[in-house]
Order: C-alpha cells, then sequence, then structure tokens
C-alpha cells in the first residue's frame, strides 16, 4: 500500500504537483505540469488555490508562487513536505475510517459520517476501497468490524501509525507512563539501547494492546499457531515456537507484558507474549548487540527454521556471484542480522506501507545490483514454490534484498591504499604527510601511510611529479599546492572513483 492511497484525487493532485517541482529544482511551466499530471487548466487552478491556502494556514512554512506561466515552490529549513502530506492524509475519510476502527474497536455509521461529513453512499464506497487495499494485509472490513488475524492488525496499525508525522500518531490520547515503563523494561531485557523508531513501534504496540482488551475486541488466536503468515516450513515454525517459549527472553518478557496488563485489570490471554516476540523480530527491534540473538540463533537451528535457509541461500548465491569475496567475522554477524530480519519479516507478516514518494530509490531495471537480486529471487521461486504463493509481495524482497547486496559489495571491498610522498623540509614534510593521511582517511575506505617504495599501493599522493613514484601506484595524485580546496575536492573524487571501479 502506498502513502498516497489514503489520499483523495484532489490531494493527490497537490502533493503530486509539489514533488515534481521538488524535483525540477523548485519551479516548473504550468504546460509542464499539466502534461505529467493529465489534468486541465481548471483542475489545475483548483490544486493550486487549494495549496496557497494551506501555504497561508502554515505560518510561511512554505510558499507557493503562481504566475501566468509557471509555479515556484519553496520551504523553510525546518518544514517539510511531508507535514503537508501528513495533513491531508488525517482528515482523508479512508484514514478517519481507519482512525474510527482503532480508537472505537467497531464503526457506527450514521454517527462516523456525520462526524467526518460524507454521505452513506461515500462512505460505503471507501469501506470497497479501503478493502481493496486491506486485502494486501490479509485484513477487511466487515460489518463495521476490522477482520483478520490479531498480529496481523496490530502489525498493520503500527505501519499505519509509522506514515503519519511522529508527534501525533495516529492522535493517540496521550500515551500514560507505565507504557513508557513497559518500553523500558523491555530494553532493559534486552541488554542494548533501542533506536528511536524501535521505540515508537513498541509504544504504539503496547498502546494497541491497552486500546484492544479495554474495548474486548481481541479474537481468540490461541489456534493461529504458528503465527508466521507464509507456510513455509510450517512443521519447523511449530517447533521454533515451542522452544520459543522456553527461552529466558520469553521469560523474562512474559512477566513485563503480565505486569503490563495486570496493571490495567486485563486477562492475560493464552500466546499474547508470543505475539509480542514475533512482532519484536519481523520489526527488527531486537538490537544487534543483545545478547539474546545467540539465544535465538540457537533455538532457530535446533528447529531448522527457514529463517536459516533462506540466509544460507542467500549467502551461497553470493558466493557464486563473487567466488574470491571474504567477510570478516564483524560483517558476517552484521550480514546475519540483516538478513534475518528480511526472513522474519516477510514469513511473519504480510503487506506493507511505502511512506515514500516511489517504490525504489533508483530505477531498479537498468541497475545491475536489482537484476542480481532478480536473479536470486528467480532461484528461490524455482526452489520453494510455496513461498511466493502471493507474487505481489516479491517487490517488496527485492528492495530489501537489494540493499543487503548493497552491505555485502561495500564489506568485500578491501580499503584504497594510499601513499604519501611530500617533498620538503623535516618539519614541514612531517605535518603535511600527517595532515594528507588524515584527510584521505576521512572517507573510511581509504588506508593511508607515509610512502613505502617496496610498498604498492593503489593511490600516490606527492606533491613531486616523477615517474618512479607514478609507478608506485595504479593511480597518480598531484599536489598542485596551488589551491588546497580544489585539490582536496579533486583528491576525493579520485578516491570514491577508485573504491566504486572495485566492483
Amino acid at each position: 500500500m502506498e502513502k498516497f492511497d489514503l489520499l483523495e484525487k484532489m490531494e493527490m493532485y497537490q502533493l503530486d504537483l509539489l514533488i515534481y517541482i521538488i524535483n525540477a529544482g523548485g519551479s516548473a511551466t504550468k504546460k509542464e505540469l499539466l502534461a505529467h499530471l493529465k489534468i486541465g487548466d481548471y483542475i489545475l487552478t483548483k490544486v493550486t488555490e487549494s495549496l496557497i491556502t494551506y501555504a497561508n494556514d502554515s505560518s510561511n512554512g512554505f510558499t507557493l508562487e503562481v504566475t501566468k506561466h509557471s509555479i515556484r515552490f519553496q520551504t523553510k529549513p525546518d518544514y517539510s513536505i511531508h507535514t503537508l502530506f501528513n495533513k491531508l492524509i488525517v482528515h482523508a475519510p479512508k484514514y478517519r475510517i481507519l482512525e474510527e476502527l482503532q480508537l472505537c474497536g467497531t464503526i457506527d455509521p450514521i454517527r462516523l459520517c456525520e462526524k467526518i461529513g460524507i454521505s452513506h453512499s461515500t462512505y460505503f464506497r471507501k469501506i470497497n476501497e479501503l478493502n481493496y487495499l486491506l486485502k494486501e494485509f490479509d485484513l477487511s472490513i466487515q460489518n463495521g468490524y476490522l477482520l483478520g488475524s490479531e498480529l496481523q492488525i496490530r502489525f498493520f496499525y503500527v505501519s499505519l501509525h509509522l506514515i503519519t508525522d511522529s508527534k501525533e500518531p495516529l492522535k493517540l490520547p496521550n500515551i500514560d507512563p507505565r507504557i513508557y515503563d513497559s518500553v523500558n523494561e523491555i530494553q532493559a531485557i534486552l541488554g542494548s539501547p533501542l533506536s528511536f523508531l524501535s521505540r515508537r513501534k513498541l509504544i504504539i504496540y503496547l498502546s494497541l494492546l491497552k486500546r484492544r482488551n479495554a474495548q474486548k475486541n481481541i479474537s481468540d488466536y490461541s489456534d493461529q499457531a504458528p503465527f508466521f503468515n507464509n507456510k513455509t516450513g510450517i512443521t519447523n515454525q511449530k517447533k521454533f515456537i515451542r522452544s520459543l517459549k522456553t527461552t529466558t527472553l520469553f521469560k523474562k518478557i512474559n512477566k513485563v507484558l503480565t505486569s503490563f496488563l495486570v496493571y490495567y485489570s486485563f486477562k492475560m490471554l493464552p500466546n499474547e507474549t508470543t505475539l509480542l516476540l514475533l512482532f519484536l523480530l519481523g520489526e527488527e527491534i531486537i538490537p544487534i548487540h543483545s545478547y539474546f540473538l545467540k539465544e535465538l540463533d540457537s533455538i532457530e537451528k535446533s528447529s531448522n527454521l527457514f529463517v536459516l535457509t533462506l540466509n544460507e541461500e542467500f549467502i551461497v548465491f553470493m558466493k557464486q556471484i563473487y567466488p574470491h569475496a571474504q567477510l570478516s567475522k564483524r560483517h558476517l554477524t552484521m550480514l546475519n542480522y540483516y538478513l534475518n530480519s528480511i526472513a522474519y519479516r516477510y514469513l511473519i507478516f504480510k503487506g506493507n506501507v511505502n511512506y515514500y514518494w516511489e517504490p525504489y530509490p533508483i530505477d531498479h531495471q537498468e541497475n545491475n545490483r536489482f537484476n542480481i537480486i532478480i536473479a536470486f529471487i528467480d532461484h528461490l521461486k524455482g526452489k520453494y514454490p510455496t513461498l511466493f504463493e502471493d507474487s505481489k509481495y516479491t517487490h517488496l524482497l527485492i528492495k530489501k534484498y537489494a540493499y543487503i547486496l548493497d552491505f555485502y559489495e561495500e564489506c568485500i571491498k578491501a580499503k584504497v591504499t594510499v601513499g604519501i610522498f611530500i617533498e620538503d623540509s623535516s618539519l614541514f614534510k612531517k605535518q603535511a604527510t600527517k595532515w594528507w593521511i588524515k584527510h584521505a582517511e576521512l572517507t573510511s575506505f581509504a588506508q593511508a601511510e607515509p610512502l613505502v617504495i617496496s610498498h604498492p599501493y593503489d593511490l600516490v599522493i606527492s606533491n613531486v611529479d616523477c615517474s618512479y613514484l607514478r609507478k608506485q601506484g595504479k593511480h597518480f595524485f598531484f599536489i598542485t599546492n596551488y589551491n588546497e580546496k580544489m585539490d582536496t575536492i579533486d583528491l576525493d573524487n579520485l578516491l570514491h572513483k577508485i573504491y566504486s571501479s572495485r566492483y
């Protein structure tokens, strides 16, 4: 589901227009915008008039200047187009319906239509539009209720909260201190600081848990084991869940969760802790330095969880692409952590909310990395057909594995070796050599030292231009000493060029 999907047609035009202008450098002609939006002059006028109204209400956060032939868009440094995006979303009918379901547990169509100012026919049309979007998450709205597995409902609402401004996620009431205390307890159990995003996800999850218990709206999920959405390796999934319940992590989290629910006088339903742990795994909340990852790794192996199979398939595939590559122990640990996150996310949850303008940051059809990953996904499809019973989720895997490939390639690239030779007085030579070494190593992928004649280098930097120095390196950089700033810019460009050409 795209963030755009929650908007009405006019709001889509408004944001699409602004995004186009931003990509064009801040201004665009009306002719270009008419062609891009595929609309007429009348609609364009309505779109710009609405945007000017929003601009006036933004406390000068942004301005829209409309002339006879062009439109210019400017924002203040502390204002983002996402601010406007979120403002439009929280007033959109589809969003208001989802909000009502979350806040009340059910919908009274008559009351809601009056509340948000739409007709009954519009309401039912929006329900149909929402059900089309929710199908991706294996959810649906029927008779005023949101139906689906409990974990999918929570996952969807956490995802929905995250596409709005962090200051006002889905208009949650003031979050009581007990929720923050519970998040802090979970962080202490995991033994490593949680990221801001991970804390946000947990706060939203526990807020949802509290509200759904208060509404008595949680369906019986005791028969939903093994809880994984994807049924590849279902027997091993059941083994994993059984083993998970015996871990120290499970017992500690269970204690926190029980205390949390008892505080509100809620009954602890069966498998509630299992749901939270799967949420932690599927949403990449357990930090990479948590000592409980070893415990999880152990039960993954003992149950032969399919997560490990997916990880091994990727590593084997990479060895075929880069047969001579070697990863350090630290890089291998990080790679396995990222691969685990992808596999758990894909196997546990269904659906995805894309928060950004486009599904991919680059044109993957023309990018070699995406071609490699597409070949990898095709390999998995042939070997594990049940893994891809619903092909529309393939694009998410391609994007995530492409990021992993970027990381993998960065890990296997050797650092650019740099030799520095400065000819001058002893004092200046020592200081200048030290300065250039420090500057070269600012890139984090260069390793520099005073030039040693017996050592070959990827790059030699010197203020002396002679043949024997040039032979010491594959590349040579001559310090002009005319404009130091230009020298450093040129050197940085050369270092990046050398590093980028490794693979």
